[in-house]
């Protein structure tokens, strides 16, 4: 049944309070803004960073809404959600939303489902300089709405495959701390030779005169020259923002072009460091880059690598406090903070022992590839919720049935043997055919990997069989 959201919700807007006013901010009553959503927990609003006095509350009509609310991004994040977790007013950015009757209407439901419709609100906002939405865009919108029981059981599940997505977040969390902690326990002060090492300058760690340099001047390598594909690549500062090399959107110049940039080649190992815009993020070129010239938003260094291992210098320039704090210092620009070559030279750093540092860059090949492993398992895992959700909000999943096969597949094969059913095993073989996994429908490689282990005990037992199937001319499971 479909039904606008208006006829099934409270909806309004929060208020700001004269910002000249300071007896209206600093008091007890949690005032939401939409950076505050950045500090949410699993979606959910406990704290804010500002507060508002009685009298604060008073100036914007005493609009404070419950926990429990849902809040929706009007302007700028337009579409973004979040839950109030305490008593809270809001500026006038965010909508609150209530159901009018929660036996008809679960908020996490409606949640859900603003979410995967986020993309449509954000193609309807509108505004020159800062994107919005109005109220009665979200009034107008149709939501298909099951009985309750069905939302709670739909609730039940997209939280489940959330859940995995955030332990996915947790784990990689714990893995870029582990990274930092072998880091400085190898060259931090807690390391016993620390203070025996030598401290030598970046520049004395230059294989030669060479070593030390940035892309050409945007006058020379204006963008008009870059092309979507060609031989010679061109870096900037996407290709090292997040602390280690990433291939993001590829830009590549002429043969004849690179004749006249050769002195700007990149090559394999160098350190490139950020020194425009964001600065001060690091990365080691990988060993099959190919020819490549840098823009001037970088900094490339080639290293005596008798004396120091890129992975060293390239972790150290964004994450050991012995050289973040030198760069705190020594950055400069009033609008865009900047750095150039003369300020990284004259860089300090502690001189380890290169086998050390050696050491370190098998520790972090191996602690990327574990990571990079997550970010992947993660990706999965976000293509298998969009799924979930794009079926289960079209009404195109047999979701009773579906849910019933999650339970058994949760439990072991002895439980799935005395519970299953000829439904319940269908759906499961369907799901294991080919094609269906390619559609993505199971959200957990563990399950997946059970659901396999099921099949072959079914098999043995002869509750199942494989058969030729003639028009897809291949073997196919069958009760």
């Amino acid at each position: 049944m479909e039904v606008l959201l208006k006829d099934i919700c409270e909806m309004k807007s929060g208020g700001t309070p004269k910002k000249s006013s300071p007896i209206f901010y600093g008091g007890n009553i949690p005032w939401v803004t939409i950076s505050d959503f950045k500090n949410s927990v699993n979606d959910v609003i406990y704290e804010t960073d500002q507060n508002l006095t009685e009298e604060g509350l008073k100036e914007i009509n005493n609009r404070i809404f419950p926990k429990g609310t849902l809040l929706l991004a009007m302007y700028g994040s337009v579409g973004k959600t979040a839950i109030l977790g305490v008593d809270a007013s809001t500026n006038q950015a965010i909508l609150g939303i209530q159901p009018k009757n929660y036996e008809v209407l679960n908020i996490n439901y409606l949640k859900f489902w603003l979410d995967h419709n986020q993309e449509y609100l954000s193609f309807q906002s509108k505004g020159a300089t800062l994107k919005n939405i109005s109220l009665s865009i979200v009034e107008k919108m149709k939501i298909d709405l099951p009985e309750i029981e069905t939302q709670n059981r739909i609730v039940a599940l997209l939280d489940k495959a959330k859940s995995l997505l955030e332990k996915r977040d947790k784990i990689l969390m714990l893995y870029n701390e582990f990274l930092k902690s072998i880091f400085l326990e190898m060259f931090g002060e807690k390391n016993p030779n620390f203070n025996y090492w030598q401290e030598v300058s970046i520049v004395e760690l230059g294989k030669n005169k060479k070593s030390f340099r940035t892309g050409p001047f945007g006058s020379r390598l204006k963008h008009e020259r870059f092309k979507e594909e060609g031989e010679i690549a061109v870096l900037g500062i996407d290709n090292a923002v997040e602390n280690t090399f990433k291939w993001k959107k590829k830009r590549f110049i002429s043969i004849e072009d690179f004749n006249e940039f050769k002195n700007f080649q990149v090559f394999p190992r160098d350190v490139i460091i950020t020194i425009m815009g964001t600065v001060g993020k690091s990365a080691v070129i990988p060993e099959n880059i190919g020819t490549t010239i840098n823009t001037k938003h970088l900094a490339a260094i080639t290293l005596n690598e008798n004396r120091c291992n890129p992975y060293y210098l390239a972790f150290s320039i964004h994450s050991n406090p012995y050289i973040t704090g030198q760069l705190r210092i020594r950055e400069r620009g009033a609008v865009m903070n900047g750095l150039n070559l003369t300020l990284i030279k004259e860089l300090k750093i502690k001189e380890a022992p290169i086998e050390l540092q050696n050491r370190f860059e098998l520790i972090y090949k191996q602690s990327i590839k574990a990571i990079n492993n997550i970010i992947n398992s993660k990706h999965e895992l976000q293509k298998l919720f969009d799924v979930l959700s794009y079926l289960l909000f079209k009404g195109e999943l047999d979701f009773n049935t579906a849910v019933d096969l999650e339970m058994l597949l949760e439990n072991d094969y002895s439980f799935f043997k005395q519970n299953s059913n000829q439904e319940t095993i269908n759906l499961l073989l369907e799901r294991l055919d080919k094609d269906e996994l390619n559609n993505n429908r199971f959200y957990d490689q563990r399950l997946y990997d059970k659901a396999k282990e099921f099949v072959f005990e079914l098999l043995k037992e002869n509750r199942i069989k494989q058969v030729f199937d003639d028009n897809s001319k291949r073997v196919k499971l069958t009760i």
